[in-house]
């Protein structure tokens, strides 16, 4: 028999203990009964309601490891749990760390993919390499990374990133505000759809630098690969070097080097 099921028969049906119960008075203890009481219309505000304010519950349920049927559930407790604490909360590399975060500090050696979505405050370290998507729709905040695979900063609203290495393909797609630094290269497409804030690019860039960017500014301290800023409609590039085919098919914006 299960323990759950053993405790379940053992107690009648009743609480075991008012500090692990939720309003449906069934106990929590791991993530396979949470789950089952969130249903499928997942929210941090509906685990925040299940989960009471005991904080050996939401500890004991963060060191679960959700695999990948539980992972978004786990992100949101990654948030609860730090935003309730005063020290940085140190935590594996796993997906959706840091999840609609709004307060508190979260360490990584390395990170997994979504670290860091819809953030809106506090603040996230991956001491390593971070997956796809890193902070996807953060509006507040910030992330600092060692580096970061693909989708970096995907449709960011505000807030701050520094990426200390490379950045993979389409960092700041689709962005709407915040600033973003990458110390090293950054591949292609980055600034793609980007409508404003700030990319800051120390390295060199990949192909289709800013493609279809409408507004914000991109620098690049190296080169562009070809055709940044291709059928641009506004903001601004300024690149050491432009590579070939810049601009083409454009109807606005600028294209600059430093001394324009």
């Amino acid at each position: 028999m299960k323990l759950k099921s053993f405790m379940d028969e053992a107690y009648r049906g009743k609480t075991r203990n008012k500090k692990l119960g939720t309003r449906k008075g069934k106990a929590i203890l791991d993530l396979e009964d949470l789950a089952e009481q969130v249903g499928e219309n997942i929210s941090k505000e509906k685990i925040a309601e299940l989960v009471p304010s005991d904080p050996n519950l939401l500890a004991r349920l963060v060191a679960c490891d959700p695999g990948k049927k539980y992972r978004v559930i786990w992100g949101y407790l990654s948030s609860l749990y730090a935003e309730k604490n005063i020290e940085p909360l140190r935590l594996p590399p796993r997906d959706y760390t840091g999840l609609e975060l709004t307060d508190g500090i979260i360490v990584l050696e390395r990170g997994g993919d979504h670290v860091g979505e819809r953030m809106r405050g506090g603040k996230i370290f991956v001491k390593g390499e971070a997956g796809d998507f890193l902070g996807q729709e953060l509006s507040g905040g910030g992330i600092v990374a060692g580096s970061c695979n693909d989708y970096a900063f995907r449709h960011m609203q505000g807030g701050w990133a520094v990426i200390l290495g490379k950045a993979g393909n389409y960092a700041g797609l689709g962005n709407n505000g915040g600033r973003i630094v990458i110390r090293g290269d950054a591949g292609k497409r980055s600034g793609w759809l980007m409508r404003s804030g700030s990319l800051r690019i120390l390295g060199d860039a990949g192909d289709y630098l800013g493609l279809l960017m409408s507004g914000g500014e991109i620098n690049v301290d190296g080169r562009t690969g070809s055709r940044a800023g291709w059928r641009m409609r506004g903001g601004t590039i300024k690149a050491r070097i432009i590579g070939s085919e810049a601009r083409e098919g454009a109807t606005g914006g600028q294209l600059l080097k430093p001394d324009q």
